[in-house]
């Protein structure tokens, strides 16, 4: 497959991406929430192997999984 046959779908698949992350954000009521959320969901989507609290939080730029653990087990 050539570069020039799915480059296309990529910006596709970038704005449905941002439009899952408004449409979850609705449901979480704090910011933080929301943009830890938003972190959650890409890097469940990103290419790295595990998906662990520590490797998706070091994928979004966090220092510690405790945002994305707290968002995961101790969220309503």
């Amino acid at each position: 497959m050539s570069v020039a046959s799915w480059s296309g779908s990529l910006l596709a698949c970038e704005q449905e991406l941002t439009a899952l992350k408004a449409r979850v954000g609705r449901v979480l009521p704090r910011r933080e929430l929301r943009e830890t959320g938003a972190d959650f969901l890409g890097g469940l989507l990103s290419g790295i192997e595990r998906k662990t609290g520590w490797l998706m939080a070091e994928q979004s730029g966090a220092e510690r999984p405790y945002r994305m653990q707290s968002l995961l087990g101790r969220s309503h």
